[in-house]
């Protein structure tokens, strides 16, 4: 039996077992933990991966390159995983963007970007090292080509927000070089430009490809602001680089001001439906520091209360006021700290728009009070 057909035919035969064991009524998580002890990637219910490889992109910036085990589906350009590590005895996860590695299934890489007081970004770098086990989950999210690819895409990134742009390009150049592709990529410099030299390869390579790297910000002390230095996306520069924008599918991944001005861009054009957003830092309200209201989340027979400044996520004020809440990648993803709401009102910070109304569900972590709030919790 050879190297790759082993841990497969091993996958099937235990996932044939745990169905056997879930129809018993015995837990197949139990199971896993015991499998675990063999070969913690053999798992169904808890997945696995081993680190392979780990190689800096960036100054900031860190790809780490996983092996899955056979329970692992694989994944589409674009999609997310989540992926949980234990600090300090504490299981924290986050979602990051996969790209496929040597056209294989059950392994892909992820681009980490260290981010300031960032648990599991600074875990990345500085603790995790090959032959590391940590757990996975199914890739997941809607940041996708349709199943028809259309004749021309438009893809806006933003620092990190490339990896998932970077995955579409290249499904596009392997299996639809044809797909005439525009670029535009917002970094600091440079040298903060995450593949910046694979993409210029590709540039040069691949003539369906126009690649606009901008640079965000002025990065040279005391020096005058010029256009290319202090980019910021705009109808402008939009219709300056491509003409057509408001009728191609677009997406756009990056930091909250681009995908705020993307979001309000495509809706003054008319043209939300076309455009497509993936947000993995950490939402941030910009309300008035000094407006507070009063929360309180009911979660079995343990309800607790707490004020919410207007500048933190319902999520950091409770946790600010010594609550432990329930939740799980802190981006809106996993869903887990998911609440019912009873009364009051919230602004969804990845969309923008209000919720009121009962019934409604809340992401705590991605939320920030506009009135006093009773919720429930879901989880």
């Amino acid at each position: 039996m050879s190297e790759t057909s082993s841990p497969t035919a091993a996958v099937s035969a235990t996932q044939r077992v745990a169905s056997w064991l879930t129809h018993m009524g015995v837990s197949t998580y139990a199971f896993d933990d015991t499998l675990g002890l063999v070969n913690p990637l053999w798992t169904v219910n808890r997945l696995h991966a081993r680190v392979v490889t780990k190689t800096p992109e960036t100054a900031s910036a860190t790809t780490v390159v996983l092996q899955a085990g056979s329970a692992f589906k694989g994944l589409k350009p674009g999609q997310f995983v989540i992926i949980g590590v234990e600090i300090n005895g504490v299981r924290h996860r986050r979602a990051y963007s996969p790209r496929a590695i040597d056209g294989r299934r059950d392994r892909f890489a992820i681009t980490v970007q260290r981010q300031a007081g960032g648990k599991v970004s600074n875990f990345v770098h500085d603790q995790l090292q090959p032959g590391d086990i940590i757990e996975i989950e199914q890739a997941g999210g809607d940041f996708t080509l349709p199943a028809q690819t259309p004749a021309e895409v438009l893809l806006v990134a933003g620092g990190s927000g490339i990896t998932p742009c970077m995955s579409i390009l290249e499904q596009l150049r392997r299996h639809q070089s044809a797909t005439r592709v525009t670029l535009i990529y917002f970094a600091r410099s440079r040298a903060d430009r995450i593949f910046a030299r694979t993409l210029e390869t590709l540039a040069t390579q691949w003539p369906a490809l126009r690649y606009v790297p901008l640079e965000s910000v002025v990065n040279t002390p005391g020096a005058a602001p010029s256009a290319a230095a202090a980019a910021t996306l705009s109808t402008e520069l939009l219709s300056e680089l491509q003409p057509q924008w408001a009728a191609l599918p677009a997406y756009c991944c990056g930091p909250a001001p681009l995908m705020d001005a993307a979001r309000q861009i495509w809706k003054d054009a008319g043209a939300s439906e076309r455009l497509r957003l993936e947000a993995f830092a950490a939402a941030r309200p910009s309300g008035d520091p000094n407006v507070r209201h009063q929360i309180r989340i009911v979660r079995g027979d343990q309800p607790m209360a707490f004020e919410a400044p207007a500048t933190e996520t319902l999520l950091v004020a409770g946790e600010q006021a010594g609550h432990a809440i329930k939740h799980g990648c802190r981006q809106g993803i996993c869903h887990e700290c998911t609440c019912r709401l009873n009364s009051g009102a919230v602004r969804d910070l990845t969309t923008g728009e209000q919720i009121h109304g009962e019934g409604q569900p809340v992401r705590l972590c991605v939320s920030a009070a506009l009135s006093d709030l009773s919720l429930e919790s879901l989880n």
